[in-house]
């Protein structure tokens, strides 16, 4: 018989269908659905030549029907090897998705395990970070401090007597020992606002915070030093509010203001490039009375300065003009701590207060009379100043001068100067300072509650040398010694009359050894 192609078709449909084999639905199962093919194609041939066989020797077959089924094995041979190249490449992928597979399997679990590793280090941190922000106030504060204990030496001369019988003697030597101690602290508020408290032995005394020993041991007074907001508002510019530190440029070591006074009141202050300058109101009293036809002007001073940087002999040089006006001071006596005038001219009033009543019938009015200071001089300052620094022997060296005139009317003793250099700074271990100036200050020159309270005892009306070294034996310690060759009432004597002044130009010396700790 002939073997023809769709009756090998339906033999091999019928026997996937007999077989109960499932469709080729996946890469897993398409190799063996591909053997059953093979098989049953193999079974169909061989029974096709078997039956076709004993007809052969019956019949005769043509060579022409011969050629035909050899031409449809052939096809069948070449069907086969395609399905199994596909095979074959179905099977590499299929290990190749499997792979991948697996592999994704394997990072799923990794980040699995990475996720709660990260879930249980985010608690700890959280933990931590509480922590931090229960502390964070404290990052925000900066201390720092200084003590200094000094033994001083006084030598100077004095009027003893009145009237024109009074006499020019030395003094008893005065020998004593102090101690001062500051403690500060900086807070940070906001990116551009910082808060500045410090605190500091002393009395009232706004020129000194200095406690003299020796008082059977009592506890000394402690009290606000400074207290103000800083507000840096612009690039290079600050508005200061509060007790604080002067905010003009002072020239060396010009002994005009004193470095412990700490002016109460405003300023701006502003540094850029080679401009420099400031703006600033102090209040040095107020004077309030119920009555209106009374006092009540508060004494003030109102001033500003400006000045220019600028590099010069391989250092930087620094000049400057400053304008002080003290409003409400003329004839006044509230603004003088003390009822004193520190060199100032002034004038005395009879002031009278009432002590109480007696107990007698009537009573009797106890009154209470004194003499108050006034000053006798309005104070228009305009001062000068300059500063030149540079190396000498390779050591930091500068030379200043500073100078002040009095522009109120009709004031006598008008003019302050002073010229003075340095060599050295005693800041880093085994560094060393060497510096002297001269001063001289008339009576009226300067508003004598600010000038430095050493110089010629505290006041103006006085001249001479400064002579100042020190060393540091190691960071934030140094042993300093400050001489003052002075001269006192050099403008006028405190005791005159017609035909005699005695007691003008006095000598004043005053020898100070500190030492010095900061922290």
């Amino acid at each position: 018989m002939t073997v023809t192609l769709p009756p090998y078709k339906a033999a091999t449909q019928e026997t996937r269908r007999s077989s109960g084999m499932p469709g080729l639905s996946s890469c897993y199962n398409h190799r063996e659905g591909t053997t059953v093919r093979n098989t049953v194609l193999a079974t169909a041939v061989a029974a096709a030549l078997a039956l076709a066989a004993p007809q052969a020797d019956a019949q005769s077959a043509s060579k022409a029907e011969v050629q035909a089924m050899k031409a449809q094995l052939e096809a069948l041979a070449e069907r086969l090897g395609r399905l199994e190249a596909q095979n074959a490449t179905l099977q590499t992928e299929n290990e190749t998705l499997k792979s991948a597979v697996d592999r994704r399997d394997a990072e799923m679990d990794y980040l699995k395990s990475q996720t709660k590793e990260l879930r249980e280090e985010g608690a700890v941190a959280a933990n931590e970070i509480g922590k931090v922000k229960g502390a964070d106030w404290a990052t925000k504060i900066k201390a720092r401090g200084d003590i200094r204990y000094r033994s001083e030496n006084i030598w100077t001369e004095r009027v003893a007597g009145s009237g024109s019988t009074a006499v020019v003697e030395d003094a008893a030597d005065r020998y004593r020992h102090r101690v001062r101690a500051r403690l500060g602290f900086d807070a940070k508020v906001t990116d551009t606002v910082k808060a500045t408290l410090l605190l500091a032995t002393g009395g009232d005394d706004p020129r000194s915070s200095n406690q003299t020993l020796g008082s059977q041991s009592s506890r000394k007074s402690i009290g606000l030093d400074m207290g103000y907001i800083d507000w840096n508002f612009m690039s290079g510019a600050n508005a200061v509010l509060g007790k604080q530190a002067w905010p003009q440029w002072r020239p060396g070591t010009s002994m005009f203001y004193d470095g412990d006074y700490n002016p109460e009141g405003g300023s701006v202050k502003y540094e850029q490039g080679m401009l420099f300058g400031s703006a600033y109101g102090w209040w040095l009293s107020e004077q309030w009375n119920a009555n209106d036809q009374g006092e009540n002007s508060d004494g003030n001073v109102v001033g500003a300065q400006l000045g220019l940087k600028f590099p010069l002999l391989g250092g930087e040089t620094r000049v400057a003009v400053n304008y002080s006006d003290c409003g409400a001071c003329q004839d006044q006596t509230s603004i003088l701590y003390a009822n004193n005038g520190n060199g100032n001219t002034t004038y005395r009033v009879p002031v009278t207060t009432t002590v109480g009543q007696t107990n007698t019938t009537p009573a009797v009015t106890v009154v209470n009379t004194t003499q108050a200071n006034y000053l006798r001089y309005d104070y228009e300052i305009l001062e000068l100043a300059a500063e030149t620094g540079t190396t000498l022997f390779d050591l930091p060296f500068s030379v200043w001068a500073h100078y002040a005139n009095n522009l109120a009317d009709d004031v006598e003793y008008d003019t302050a100067y002073a010229v003075g250099a340095s060599l050295g700074r005693a800041s880093n271990p085994k560094t060393w300072l060497a510096a002297v100036w001269y001063e001289n200050r008339d009576a009226d020159a300067l508003f004598g509650q600010f000038v430095d309270s050493d110089f010629g005892d505290g006041r103006t009306d006085s001249e001479g040398f400064v002579f100042r070294g020190a060393y540091a034996p190691v960071r934030n310690f140094n042993v300093t010694g400050t001489y003052f060759l002075n001269t006192i009432n050099k403008d006028r004597a405190p005791v005159t009359g017609t035909g005699f002044a005695i007691g003008e130009d006095l000598d004043y010396d005053r020898l100070q050894l500190d030492l010095n700790y900061r922290f």
